[in-house]
């Protein structure tokens, strides 16, 4: 027979179920208050891990510091918003200690980039190009960019160029009335025809924006120039005629071309630098060593080639690195030469069926004018290192670039601008 409860075990009961009932409720909040620690702790990784863009194209030294030209999303920037989607235009002067004195951003449009940039009496200029409506954005087309700047990087004017339907200025060269700017203006991809006005461009403008004259050669689907010097009365610029079609052409200041003569085989790009020794001519790019392959497969290699005035070869050299290699930019340093560039190979587990990921190194190599090799380096880190520019200093060699290695104060993530400084033996010595 069951016992009946008394009312002492009632109440002795009522306060067992109050103990555990408060027992469940501090459980309960130490499960909601860790996993809002969770959370909390996942969106500060989640916001801290976000890839980030900073870029250098190119740089040049000053009297007081290096302008460089990129372009970027300013996640990180002191100066600039955060450019959410698109990355901007970005023009920055660095002091000696290579701190930010400024950095402005060209926020028109959707993305936009600066190639080269120059310093003259008034403050600077800087060309690339930019995009301006979601039709560019879709075609991956751009129009050519000029942007004017005082002394302190403010934008006093600017310039917007369309020929061909996809303009790109490349580099910027200072002339004692005006400037030179050398680029393209393509057709768009998927548009058949040609443009006579299209090619590799020529533009010079006078100090208003005003153009003075203009000379286009090539075929208009894909002939640039991406760089040029001038030497005396004349112009000698390199690009590339058409796809792995290396091109050096030479030029009056007044715009009339005294010859173009083109190189089997480049790969995509082209030549990308020149500079001159003594009476001869040095260009650098990157050579297709099996042309017949299918694309996925070619494999190219460092190239330098060794020019007289007149446009004729008279040496190259190769290099390679157990990997494809190209070489972006060339300098002087007395009788040698110094190249930067990069090999880069396919990253297999990072590839997939419809994109191949492909991993950057950047190297810098020395050469004689007899292109005899003298020393190398190549750097190794994680990620991506991708070497642009470089200057000579009186002790080394000051390369440009961005980076995303953790070697290299990046974190394998974010992808941003560093500067690398090498001894005259190309043993890296610190980076920024």
């Amino acid at each position: 027979m069951k016992k009946n409860k008394t009312k002492k075990d009632l109440r002795v009961e009522q306060k067992r179920l109050v103990k555990w009932l408060r027992v469940i409720i501090v459980l309960c909040i130490a499960i909601i208050a860790i996993e809002a620690c969770y959370i909390g702790l996942s969106y500060y990784n989640r916001s801290k891990s976000i890839i980030y863009t900073d870029t250098l194209n190119s740089f040049k030294e000053t009297k007081d510091g290096y302008l460089v030209a990129g372009n970027s999303d300013f996640k990180k920037s002191k100066f600039n918003d955060y450019q959410k989607e698109y990355n901007k235009a970005k023009f920055a002067k660095y002091n000696k200690d290579f701190e930010v004195e400024f950095e402005s951003a060209y926020t028109k449009g959707y993305s936009s980039y600066f190639s080269d940039v120059i310093e003259y009496s008034d403050g600077f200029i800087a060309v690339g190009g930019a995009q301006y409506d979601k039709q560019q954005v879709e075609d991956n087309a751009t129009d050519g960019l000029i942007v004017l700047y005082d002394k302190e990087g403010k934008q006093v004017k600017t310039k917007s160029v369309q020929i061909a339907g996809d303009t790109t200025f490349n580099k910027v060269l200072l002339v004692d009335d005006g400037f030179i700017v050398v680029g393209q203006s393509i057709l768009q991809n998927m548009v058949i025809g040609s443009d006579p006005d299209g090619g590799a461009l020529i533009i010079k403008y006078d100090f208003n924006l005003k153009e003075q004259w203009r000379a286009n050669f090539g075929g208009s689907k894909s002939a640039t120039f991406n760089d040029a010097i001038i030497d005396g009365d004349y112009l000698y610029l390199v690009g590339k005629d058409a796809t792995r079609y290396g091109m050096i052409a030479k030029y009056t200041l007044d715009g009339e071309q005294v010859y173009a003569k083109t190189y089997e085989y480049t790969d995509t790009v082209g030549f990308s630098s020149i500079v001159k020794v003594g009476d001869d001519f040095f260009v650098a790019g990157s050579k297709t060593i099996n042309i017949d392959a299918k694309d996925e497969d070619k494999v190219t290699e460092g190239l330098i080639l060794k020019y007289n005035s007149d446009g004729e070869v008279l040496d190259e050299v190769t290099f390679s690195r157990n990997n494809a290699a190209r070489f972006n930019k060339i300098v002087s340093d007395g009788d040698n030469l110094i190249v930067v560039g990069h090999t880069y190979k396919k990253d297999e587990d990072k590839s997939t069926d419809t994109y191949n990921y492909l991993d950057y190194r950047g190297i810098i190599v020395k050469y004689n004018t007899d292109l005899e090799k003298k020393a190398n380096n190549k750097e190794n880190g994680e990620g991506i290192d991708y070497f642009s520019d470089v200057i000579v200093t009186s002790d080394g060699y000051l390369v440009g670039g961005a980076s995303s290695s953790r070697e290299l104060g990046s974190n394998n993530k974010d992808y941003r601008t560093y500067f690398l400084k090498y001894n005259k033996d190309l043993e890296r010595q610190w980076y920024k």
